[in-house]
């Protein structure tokens, strides 16, 4: 399913959405810098991800919008298998 989560002004499917989520987090969550890149906690970025979906989907509930709902059920089930 795709959203109108927009992203570069490209609609993004719900397993875009779960690797943007998830990436975004593990940069924040990165804590040692080599010269080959960076190592982070990838255990947390999902969680990171899951919690932001969660707070996401109550948001949403109470407008009404079962596509927005369903999209992002999807998003926390793609994000589940990162």
């Amino acid at each position: 399913m795709l959203c109108s989560c927009i992203n570069n002004m490209e609609i993004m499917t719900a397993k875009e959405k779960a690797i943007e989520l998830y990436n975004n987090f593990c940069l924040v969550l990165r804590f040692e810098e080599t010269g080959d890149g960076y190592f982070t906690n990838i255990i947390q970025a999902k969680q990171c991800a899951l919690i932001t979906v969660n707070e996401i989907q109550q948001a949403i509930r109470y407008l009404d919008d079962q596509d927005s709902e369903f999209f992002w059920l999807e998003v926390k089930e793609e994000i589940k298998k990162l």
